[in-house]
């Protein structure tokens, strides 16, 4: 993919890819709302893009051959320290998903952050193909899969494990399951998210609301303190 010209410095977790247009200045790299820091990479041969995440690029530069042999045998990379803004290469280490699990807990790690590890990735996308292209219910899933049905829901709607669900999202958009707009209830992060989104990152009204599966007026009503006023008065507030 497009990791080739890329300025790096592995030490300090800082990876920049140049855009693919022209060249010209570096990709802008984004965030999930659990704070990992991801890239949307083109393939360009299988004419596909992919979402990759920073720390998994870290890894993948340090050592490319023992990054597939590490993956192949299940393994996930951890986040020493638990910063997930931190992917600076001591940082990183290859852990067992039990391990990666156990250390969420040890180190105190918010309850939303330890169930998206308790879900491993490779399941992450069975559960997005069985729930959007065989219609299974959130029910039989967290049956299937041993999770309860409220992360089922979270991972079908990409509010756990965005990266993976845009990914699906893009290969499979005109497979996923319709919902009806704003039939779904937010949380005060995801309207946080919401903010950052359309305050910050600049991204359009429509493109959040179809994110969220939410009516663009919505989105427009939390952009301007219409509605989750507290939250959108201390963001402004902060600045983020």
């Amino acid at each position: 993919m497009e990791l080739e010209g890329s300025y790096y410095n592995l030490e300090q977790g800082i990876v920049k890819i140049p855009k693919l247009k022209n060249g010209k200045g570096y990709r802008k790299e984004s965030v999930t709302k659990q704070g990992y820091r991801y890239f949307a990479l083109r393939d360009i041969k299988a004419k596909k893009t992919y979402t990759v995440y920073l720390h998994h690029i870290v890894m993948i530069l340090a050592d490319p051959k023992k990054y597939i042999e590490q993956m192949t045998l299940g393994m996930t990379v951890n986040h020493k320290d638990g910063n997930k803004a931190n992917n600076s290469l001591s940082n990183l280490e290859y852990l067992t998903h039990l391990d990666n699990l156990t250390h969420a807990y040890v180190i105190g790690l918010k309850k939303e952050d330890a169930l998206e590890l308790s879900v491993r990735e490779a399941d992450v996308y069975n559960i997005l193909r069985a729930y959007h292209i065989a219609h299974m219910s959130a029910e039989e899933l967290s049956e299937m899969f041993g999770i309860s049905v409220s992360a089922i829901k979270k991972i079908v709607r990409g509010r756990l494990h965005r990266p993976i669900y845009m990914m699906f999202r893009a290969v499979n958009a005109e497979l996923l399951r319709k919902e009806k707009p704003g039939s779904q209830k937010l949380s005060e992060d995801e309207v946080r998210s919401i903010l950052r989104m359309y305050l910050i990152e600049d991204i359009a009204q429509k493109k959040i609301a179809e994110q969220y599966n939410i009516k663009r007026s919505t989105v427009g009503m939390i952009a301007t303190g219409q509605r989750w006023k507290k939250v959108y008065e201390e963001f402004t507030k902060q600045g983020a």
